[in-house]
């Protein structure tokens, strides 16, 4: 009975509207992440590889640190994606309890396996296969860090963070390839982070818009305009 379930997964009903997750101490220095499933429980360490296995990121990087020349063969690149996968489930995770830095940390290390992967491998195939999936990345870790700024009344940095994930997507499309969705919800975080103006000072310019209107100076007019769009 001590290997029972039972009594674990009727304290924490699964309700199937969205993901359940926490974070469970279980000794005063060991933490671990916990996924409600239908039929039971997912259990993953807070850092390194989730299921407390060999962590093959960890041991590729050393390798590269003594061979510059490392390369990664089939095998290998197929280990790195499957240890990937795992660590985007626990971000996934992360992100639902709102822990924004711990979204960023996972993040940041799958973009580091994709790097190695498009750098070293021995494959074409295990050179590119991920590279369909940088976008989402990029941008989960950018909008996880801006949040992690707004959270610090950070706007500007906010804004900045997320202006740079968008040249990085850019700057990784082939030519004449579609921007991925992921510029476009970047792009609405970015602007809805635009400093607004205070009312007096935006009153000001309507009435001097209004002025210029009606003098017929349109020219003066449209830089009134535009100001007021850009700022």
């Amino acid at each position: 009975m001590k290997h029972d379930l039972t009594g674990l997964m009727r304290d924490w009903p699964f309700e199937g509207d969205g993901l359940q997750a926490r974070i469970v101490s279980l000794t005063e220095d060991r933490e671990v992440l916990q996924v409600r499933v239908e039929l039971g429980l997912l259990q993953m360490e807070m850092d390194g590889r989730p299921d407390g296995g060999e962590d093959r990121l960890t041991s590729v990087e050393s390798q590269v640190a003594e061979d510059p020349e490392f390369e990664i063969d089939e095998t290998l690149a197929g280990e790195l994606r499957a240890e990937a996968v795992q660590v985007h489930q626990r971000y996934v995770a992360f992100s639902t309890l709102e822990a924004y830095e711990l979204v960023v940390r996972d993040t940041s290390r799958n973009l580091r396996v994709f790097d190695l992967c498009r750098d070293r491998a021995c494959r074409d195939e295990d050179r590119s296969v991920l590279e369909q999936f940088r976008p989402q990345v990029i941008a989960t870790r950018a909008r996880a860090a801006s949040l992690v700024a707004i959270r610090d009344q950070a706007s500007s940095e906010a804004r900045n963070i997320l202006e740079a994930a968008i040249n990085d997507i850019r700057h990784g499309l082939a030519e004449d390839a579609a921007e991925p969705p992921e510029i476009s919800m970047l792009e609405g975080m970015r602007d809805v982070l635009q400093p607004q103006l205070p009312s007096s000072q935006r009153n000001d310019l309507e009435q001097r818009l209004l002025a210029a209107v009606a003098s017929e100076n349109y020219e003066l007019a449209a830089i009134l305009r535009d100001e007021l769009r850009q700022m």
